[in-house]
């Protein structure tokens, strides 16, 4: 294992503990007493986190992210979808969102499956997030994101939700299941993407038009020119590409089909469209018929990126610190965990009981 695949994977994690200890969970008070102002500091305390890795990756691996297309308007109530080339997707995606977001800032939530939840740290710093964990059961899951939605829409939390329509990454036994679906379906092959889940698309479009939560949909196509990481292995033996591209259209929210019918189409049609652009790309290695002036591998390294490097630097070595000097934090940390612990085998998680908390309190 490369040793920089080892640092990276321990400085990764290390930051998500030491916001959750020394940062989210410090917060939870406010919950109580004003959600509103909560869920603001814990955004605000994701987006941060967010150029953490980004940096990291390009000190450690000199990994650039190369965006064409639109930008994102972070200040847009948006649904964000994405093709899923590998089990790192969501890691590359860090790089890409502060890329391509104008002014660099954002505030991102996820469609997960609800096992990545269980994990300590992360997934509890995810659903302190309010991340949208999903199990497989529609009528739950449906029910769980509409109120999670309302409640968003309720304390004026402006953001933008990530779905990855496939449902999974694009390994070659998932190639084989989409193709054999399409063949029962009178659907074309596809051989750079899977043929999306149109349900949970529909669902979250319709219902966040309804509560007026969207003014786009942002359709975000990741390639690998020259390397691949497949796993999170990967990712610990320093398999990480030189550069990783991403193509951004963005649809007003206007233009998009009234109909859930439409919607599946258009969805579908997006999809298509994936398969071709990723073909031209495998071709090319650039999402661009002009790349050159897009591959722009001198892109200095801004001064909000130091400053998060400085600043996760500085709450990892406050955090071991209290840890090895201080009882009291210890029997904190303790405490946190065994309370996250116990939310996350809950059916719903820490998320939905900050939902039910702020639907108890106003009524």
């Amino acid at each position: 294992m490369e040793w920089r695949g080892i640092a990276y994977i321990t400085l990764w994690y290390l930051s998500i503990t030491s916001g959750f200890l020394a940062l989210c969970c410090p917060t939870v008070p406010l919950m109580f007493v004003c959600p509103h102002a909560f869920r603001y500091i814990i955004g605000i305390i994701f987006s941060v986190w967010e150029m953490y890795p980004t940096m990291l990756m390009r000190l450690l691996f000199d990994t650039r992210f190369v965006i064409t297309g639109d930008h994102i308007n972070p200040f847009d109530g948006a649904l964000l979808i994405m093709n899923h080339r590998n089990r790192l997707d969501w890691n590359f995606l860090w790089g890409g969102i502060y890329y391509s977001s104008k002014p660099p800032a954002h505030k991102l939530k996820m469609v997960l499956k609800s096992a990545i939840r269980h994990v300590p740290f992360a997934g509890w710093v995810m659903q302190l997030s309010g991340f949208l964990y999903i199990h497989r059961r529609w009528d739950h899951d449906q029910s769980s994101m509409e109120k999670q939605l309302k409640y968003f829409r309720d304390v004026n939390d402006t953001h933008q939700i990530l779905l990855f329509p496939e449902g999974t990454d694009l390994s070659p036994n998932n190639i084989i299941r989409s193709n054999k679906y399409a063949e029962k379906n009178n659907l074309p092959s596809y051989k750079y993407v899977l043929h999306p889940k149109t349900t949970g698309f529909v669902f979250l479009a319709d219902t966040m038009r309804k509560n007026n939560q969207i003014k786009a949909v942002y359709d975000l196509t990741i390639g690998y020119p020259d390397l691949i990481p497949q796993s999170e292995m990967d990712a610990l033996r320093g398999v990480f590409p030189k550069s990783v591209h991403f193509h951004i259209k963005r649809y007003d929210e206007a233009d998009l089909p009234l109909t859930s019918d439409g919607l599946k189409s258009w969805l579908n049609n997006i999809w298509k469209l994936k398969e071709k652009r990723l073909a031209d790309f495998t071709a090319t290695s650039s999402f661009s018929s002009n790349p050159q002036p897009t591959l722009n591998y001198n892109q200095p390294i801004d001064n909000a990126l130091y400053l998060a490097l400085i600043f996760w630097t500085l709450v990892q070595s406050i955090v071991i610190y209290g840890i090895i000097t201080s009882s009291l934090f210890q029997y904190w940390c303790l405490f946190c965990s065994i309370v996250f612990f116990g939310f996350s085998f809950t059916e719903d998680g820490f998320q939905m009981f900050e939902v039910k908390l702020f639907n108890f309190i106003r009524n």
